[in-house]
């Protein structure tokens, strides 16, 4: 069985404070807990109750008019399906605080998963496995394999459906024979989408459909069956993997009320893992949320697998403290600061946040005050390290982070740059420098690339894509373009960083073809994505240049100028790729390509700062976007 995260205590010189605390607090009032007590015990170390909830009703028992702290001492694994939920009568009093951490010597772990095992080889052409659904297991939508991520069957739809029975949408009735039809999920094109996936439906996209098994990383779970199906990635070998499947939507729940906060609650040296989203069209509350609260702490926890959001710090949070904490593989935000304030999050570790939601940012602050957020490293984030909301901006401390470029880049350049730890004591310190040696899954091929999209030119098309955020462990080094005509194209990850697109040439003319894209790192090609919708090259015949941009602004930036380009309603018949920004009159010229480029329009303008731009003496700068007929017409900027 593979580790889904390395143990991180025995590397820990912390731990050895750790377990003298915990011989000191057992003099004091104390509540044992283990995965194997009894919740008929009377909670002693000798004998100790079974969950969590009882542990929590014994405390209501001792902390009224606390003059100590009260520890509860945690041993073993404690299995969620709902939230454990702590009230105001569930924290501190008097200024006290109750403690959960660990036994002496344990590593305690609350989890909202189920193992699965038990696999057999259903198709063996088609690498197809499946196993019985654990008792208990009702719903699922997230599974992973030896710690990693796994995808529902997606796929693409490239027959119109008789709308007789169907919904308004046009999704396929009943009499389309799916497996388990109220579980498939019908969708049209991705908001944002462009060139070929613009078209909105049909064709639709299907989400959670048996039909669709036998892609490498892909999964289905047969509800009314109880079985659950998989094809293995390369090197996956079911007989000794860790597969579990995440159904907890959440596991820890502290609220307080207005007129009566929670206070003085910690949890210490904790796992939390395995929770999944409940509504996949709706934004889930995270695994552990603290509202309506004061002086809470999360000391050395541990934070992992999560298909929601892992920290939600408020609303109505005064005081709370995140501190030598681990983060890893979180499908939304790692943590979630809303409308709250004095909050400090410090010396932890977040790694692969927002893996499957690259807008929520990893850190995500918003309506809050007094927020710092210092020493930490974050690393592997799809775009966006700490995203400001709104009412944050000015009380929210940087400091001392270290943060490493975002994977997928939308700007064309790093948004942060790396930084050596030893020319600033960037990042967490020295005592908890272990956190950077967590693993948080076994290597693995990179998943698919999302959003591809393919636009016909005479003879050729280009062809773009969005990098995924789950690399597999290490980096996405190259693409592989296949054509649906057998024809591929290869391109470095730094190429199409540098670019934001592929041109696929050497296709004939009004000969219809698709597009899919495989991601390569260091463990091999990982699967295709979805082919895009079939494009046929031609050759235009109102093909011009494109017009100006709709508006564009120049503003000194530090060493340089920041440039905002909003591209033209129009494109000329063939879409912008690159905006050349010239000086004058001195001829300096630049040229901006990139996603952002790419995928630009009114409501996502191009912002890029060019650095030691323009010269000293340059009188104006000139933008003119280019597309596959050239170079088109230029706004003018003033400059003195």
């Amino acid at each position: 069985m593979v580790s889904a995260v390395t143990p991180t205590c025995p590397a820990r010189p912390i731990c050895l404070l750790a377990a003298a605390l915990a011989l000191a607090a057992a003099a004091h009032a104390a509540i044992w807990v283990a995965a194997d007590g009894d919740d008929r015990n009377a909670g002693t170390e000798e004998a100790p109750v079974h969950t969590l909830e009882r542990a929590r009703d014994l405390v209501r028992t001792q902390n009224r008019d606390m003059a100590d702290d009260v520890t509860v001492f945690l041993a073993g694994t404690f299995h969620l399906d709902q939230p454990v939920e702590f009230g105001p009568g569930d924290a501190g009093s008097n200024g006290f605080n109750v403690i959960y951490m660990p036994a002496p010597g344990a590593h305690p772990v609350v989890t909202g998963g189920y193992p699965i095992t038990g696999w057999e080889l259903k198709d063996k052409a088609a690498n197809l496995w499946s196993a019985p659904a654990p008792a208990g297991l009702r719903d699922t939508h997230d599974l992973f394999v030896n710690g990693s991520p796994v995808r529902r069957t997606r796929g693409r739809l490239l027959q119109v459906f008789a709308r007789a029975g169907g919904d308004e949408s046009g999704a396929p009735a009943a009499e389309a024979h799916w497996k388990n039809l109220g579980d498939v999920i019908f969708e049209p094109a991705r908001p944002g989408a462009i060139w070929s996936e613009r078209g909105g439906t049909p064709p639709f996209f299907v989400e959670n459909a048996f039909e669709f098994l036998g892609t490498p990383g892909e999964w289905y779970f047969d509800r009314p069956g109880g079985r659950i199906y998989y094809t293995p990635r390369p090197g996956e070998d079911l007989a000794t993997a860790d597969v579990v499947a995440a159904a907890a939507p959440a596991l820890l729940l502290a609220a307080g009320t207005l007129d009566r906060p929670l206070a003085g609650l910690i949890f210490k040296g904790i796992r939390f893992e395995y929770t999944s989203q409940p509504d996949p069209f709706k934004e889930p509350g995270a695994a552990v949320s603290v509202s309506a609260a004061a002086a809470v702490q999360f000391l050395e926890d541990e934070f992992v697998h999560l298909g929601t959001p892992a920290l939600q710090l408020g609303p109505g949070l005064d005081g709370a403290t995140v501190d030598g904490c681990l983060f890893g593989d979180i499908a939304w935000s790692a943590v979630q600061v809303t409308a709250a304030n004095q909050i400090r999050l410090a010396e932890s570790r977040i790694s692969y946040a927002s893996s499957r939601h690259g807008e929520a940012g990893a850190i995500a602050v918003s309506a809050s005050t007094a927020v710092t957020v210092e020493h930490d490293q974050i690393d592997h984030f799809p775009r966006v390290a700490i995203l400001h909301k709104s009412g944050t901006e000015a009380d929210l401390t940087e400091d001392a982070n270290l943060v490493a470029p975002p994977l997928l880049q939308l700007h064309g350049v790093p948004a942060f740059a790396t930084a050596d730890p030893a020319e600033g004591e960037l990042g967490v310190p020295p005592a908890y420098q272990f956190l950077l040696d967590a693993r948080l899954a076994a290597p693995t091929v990179p998943n698919p690339p999302d959003d591809v999209s393919a636009e016909a030119e005479d003879g050729f098309a280009y062809v773009t894509w969005i990098p995924t955020g789950l690399d597999g462990g290490s980096p996405v080094t190259g693409y592989v373009v296949s054509a649906s005509n057998g024809a591929k194209a290869e391109v470095s990850s730094n190429d199409f960083q540098g670019k934001g697109y592929v041109v696929f040439a050497g296709l004939e003319n009004n000969h219809a073809v698709a597009f899919t894209v495989t991601a390569v790192n260091a463990q091999g090609a990982g699967p295709a994505s979805l082919p895009t919708a079939a494009v046929k090259p031609f050759r235009k015949r109102k093909l011009r240049t494109p017009p100006a941009p709709a508006s564009v602004s120049v503003t000194p930036a530090r060493a340089g100028l920041q440039v905002h380009i909003v591209p033209a309603a129009a494109d000329g018949g063939s879409p912008v790729i690159s905006y050349a920004v010239t000086s004058a009159p001195d001829s300096v010229r630049n040229v901006l390509e990139g996603l952002d480029v790419v995928r630009a329009d009114a409501a996502h303008p191009v912002v890029r700062r060019i650095e030691g731009f323009p010269p000293e003496h340059s009188e104006s700068v000139s933008i003119a976007g280019t597309n596959a007929a050239g170079e088109g017409d230029a706004s003018v900027m003033k400059l003195r």
